[in-house]
């Protein structure tokens, strides 16, 4: 099974406990070959975590440093998308479409209202607790 998760996924698995944390555990833990990111995925994660002084409460910037190195480490990385088609209502979306496209995703998983809209013959978007049930079925 092949993912692409949003960023907001790897970063609410960073700062709480709950089905985004489960998902990234799992994908480190036993099944690093299924997930599918690129370094604008990875800046992304990066900015948020370390850019946003408002998360020191729930991740310390030196935490939060570890974390993207340690995803940095443990993934495979495949080039950013360059041919990205606006597909959905919000423009930033929409190299994750183009990155799951390219790459023969099976799921897209995240928490975006304006991801979670949109419906693909290619893959499904689903939000972290729904993939959690199916990693849980296909276990």
């Amino acid at each position: 099974m092949r993912v692409v998760l949003d960023t907001n996924v790897f970063v609410s698995a960073a700062i709480q406990n709950g089905a985004s944390h489960q998902i990234v555990h799992h994908l480190i833990r036993d099944h690093s070959d299924e997930l599918i990111i690129c370094d604008e995925i990875l800046y992304e994660i990066r900015d948020v975590l370390v850019s946003r002084p408002r998360l020191r409460k729930w991740i310390s910037l030196n935490d939060a440093e570890r974390y993207v190195e340690m995803l940095q480490l443990r993934f495979n990385f495949v080039p950013n998308p360059t041919d990205i088609i606006p597909l959905s209502r919000d423009s930033d979306d929409d190299y994750i479409l183009a990155l799951a496209q390219r790459e023969r995703a099976d799921y897209v998983i995240s928490g975006d209202k304006d991801l979670l809209v949109l419906h693909f013959p290619e893959f499904s978007i689903v939000t972290p607790a729904e993939f959690a049930t199916i990693l849980k079925t296909n276990d």
